[in-house]
């Protein structure tokens, strides 16, 4: 089993270099701490580079239960909701088509119990907008901290928060108090 999970983090780890649309440094191994028989690890680690690299939307679920309870606040919601596996497989399938390049590389990974908690950081090309402005193009680098929870081998909640605001500002999009922000380009003032 150990060797088996020094070959899937190598792989991992091989997938998630940086992008060419970055000037980071390559990705260096992440910090695993986690037993090495963890069963939630070697999900991850398949599910990072299946779901998050290859954003192969048609496998989701092998890794997410048939409907996750996610906490995930990144859109601006509140609160736990419940999200079909179907959706997730949309947003991967998404993902690829809107921002090819990007890539996540896992810098921490943390295993207790049921959970695995991951530190990683996005490097990806704005290449769809945001709220009306048209794209950039320009590169970002964002960090992200997930949460997962399993239950017999798959996930069914997730905790998710990344740094939306430094990617915003990367990307080159005002930043002001929403009653003070100019109409995106092609929208009217309220």
């Amino acid at each position: 089993m150990r060797t088996a999970l020094i070959a899937l983090t190598a792989a991992v780890v091989s997938a998630t270099a940086p992008s060419p649309c970055t000037a980071a440094e390559p990705a260096k191994p992440p910090t695993i701490v986690c037993a090495p028989d963890a069963p939630n690890l070697a999900t991850y680690l398949r599910m990072h580079q299946v779901l998050f690299m290859e954003r192969d939307g048609s496998r989701v679920e092998e890794f997410y239960a048939p409907e996750v309870i996610s906490h995930n606040l990144d859109s601006g919601g509140s609160g736990a909701r419940r999200v079909k596996s179907s959706a997730l497989a949309a947003m991967w399938t998404a993902s690829r088509r809107n921002d090819p390049e990007r890539v996540l590389a896992d810098e921490l990974i943390l295993c207790s119990g049921d959970y695995v908690v991951v530190r990683t950081t996005m490097h990806g090309k704005d290449t769809m907008g945001v709220d009306g402005w048209p794209a950039t193009g320009k590169p970002y680098s964002v960090t992200a901290t997930d949460i997962y929870r399993f239950e017999n081998g798959r996930v069914v909640e997730r905790w998710a928060n990344a740094d939306l605001i430094s990617l915003f500002r990367q990307a080159g999009y005002p930043l002001v108090p929403a009653d003070k922000a100019p109409p995106a380009p092609g929208k009217r003032a309220p």
